[in-house]
């Protein structure tokens, strides 16, 4: 019963395990590819000035660039380019006379091909952003270099521009390291900043998927239903009792009036014994009289 239940896990973890094997190598490759551009488009070029890098057309979602400064300015002033912040006063090493920075931006499409979250409760919300430091100091040969990056004062992966207002909770840093290999979260700095230390890498902003249950969907209808009926039988109810009150209201002052002119029209008048009120004319409206008949004899 151990080992079936063990095969389809052990399958699904090896198949997971090339995979991101494979994610790695795709990785490495691409850099160097890239890399071997920025090789090519930096002979000849002016230090301090930022130039875009022509790729295949298979890489028409990433798009590169490369600068190259002097050590002597680095150092005073430090690199701000492709929302890449790197403070002054870095050490190099090896000690490198040029630097060239190469940069790489992953879109949508691109970030989906190249990298993977492990974690699946979180999506990408930004491209993948990369950077590298090469030793610029032979252009046929570009190779890595090392930042003496402190803690208190990282290099800043800027995010802003990607991140929208309905986005801002729950938003966090994911560092995935040089080749993908590992990640890292964290929470942003200023501005949707990614902090770091390292002297290359990826990194991108992530936030946490919406989760949404058609059967909770349909519960929340359900509920939106029968509270507009009750309101609406509620409503109905208040609007019967009101009505049947103003009714009653008008009847009443109806038959007071009615009472009222009764009451004026009457030529009989009432006394009151005790607590009833009882008629009591005023006046005989016809006076007695004798009547005469010939049957009778007269007096005389």
């Amino acid at each position: 019963m151990g080992s079936t239940n063990l095969g389809p896990i052990t399958i699904v973890f090896f198949f997971y395990v090339i995979s991101m094997v494979h994610c790695i190598n795709i990785i490495q490759e691409l850099d160097d590819q890239i890399r071997s551009y920025a090789a090519r488009a930096n002979k000849g070029r002016h230090t301090g000035s930022l130039y875009e890098l022509s790729l295949p057309a298979n890489l028409s979602d990433v798009e590169a660039s490369v600068v190259t400064v002097r050590n002597s300015v680095f150092w005073r002033k430090g690199a701000n380019f492709s929302g890449v912040y790197v403070p002054p006063m870095v050490k190099t090493t090896p000690y490198a006379k040029r630097i060239a920075f190469v940069y790489e931006t992953f879109g949508d499409y691109s970030s989906s091909v190249y990298f993977r979250l492990a974690d699946d409760n979180y999506s990408f919300i930004s491209p993948v952003i990369g950077f590298t430091a090469y030793d610029a100091t032979n252009t046929n040969n570009l190779k890595r270099l090392n930042l003496s990056i402190e803690k208190d004062s990282p290099i800043l992966i800027k995010f802003d521009p990607y991140v929208s207002h309905n986005q801002s909770r729950g938003i966090k840093c994911v560092d995935l390291g040089d080749n993908n290999e590992s990640l890292k979260f964290s929470n942003t700095t200023r501005n949707y900043s990614c902090a770091t230390t390292n002297s290359r890498g990826h990194y991108a902003l992530v936030a946490p998927n919406q989760k949404h249950n058609p059967t909770s969907k349909l519960e929340l209808a359900r509920r939106k239903w029968w509270w507009i009926a009750l309101t609406i039988i509620g409503i109905s109810v208040l609007l019967a009792a009101v009505i049947g009150v103003v009714v009653k209201l008008v009847r009443k002052k109806r038959f007071k009036e009615m009472e009222r002119e009764s009451e004026k029209s009457e030529t009989v008048g009432n006394i009151w014994i005790g607590q009833s009120r009882m008629p009591a004319a005023t006046m005989v409206r016809t006076q007695p009289c004798l009547e005469y008949h010939e049957d009778f004899p007269s007096s005389n």
